[in-house]
């Protein structure tokens, strides 16, 4: 009995690994595009859009995976008079842009947690009008710099 069972494990075992990995499901609060760029041109891109415009702001830019990734915290500025008027405990939310520049199989990605976020975790009327004032400009920054739609 004992060797069938060390015999059904590793059988088991060989088959999760010699599968190919299953892709993750992706949750409609992620918005991905395929870039034609690098993750690190695509990202020095919005760095540069940014440095030059007084609409937006960078509240983070690290590197991830060892570099292989980038992570940044993007703030569409108009969006914060809303978040305060929501209520000063939403300031915690910090209603930005979460984004990440990656390659998965060879195609580079970016990857943004929809700011619909925010009003799915506090429901208000004020953060409501933010996130529909801030989503178009979001995508308007991303089809000026990355030509992406």
């Amino acid at each position: 009995m004992n060797t069938i069972l060390k015999t059904l494990s590793a059988a088991a075992l060989a088959a999760l690994v010699s599968a190919p990995a299953a892709r993750a499901e992706v949750s409609e609060h992620f918005i991905i595009h395929e870039l034609e760029q690098t993750p690190q041109e695509a990202a020095t891109l919005i760095r540069d859009f940014i440095a030059m415009s007084e609409d937006w702001s960078m509240n983070g830019d690290f590197e991830m995976m060892g570099g292989a990734a980038i992570g940044m915290k993007i703030c569409f500025n108009a969006m914060r008079g809303y978040v305060g008027a929501a209520g000063l405990h939403n300031l915690a939310l910090m209603p930005c842009g979460n984004i990440a520049f990656y390659e998965e199989d060879g195609q580079s990605y970016l990857s943004m947690l929809d700011v619909g976020y925010i009003t799915t975790l506090s429901p208000h009327p004020s953060l409501e009008e933010g996130v529909a004032l801030a989503r178009p400009a979001y995508a308007e920054m991303f089809a000026q710099v990355l030509a992406v739609e």
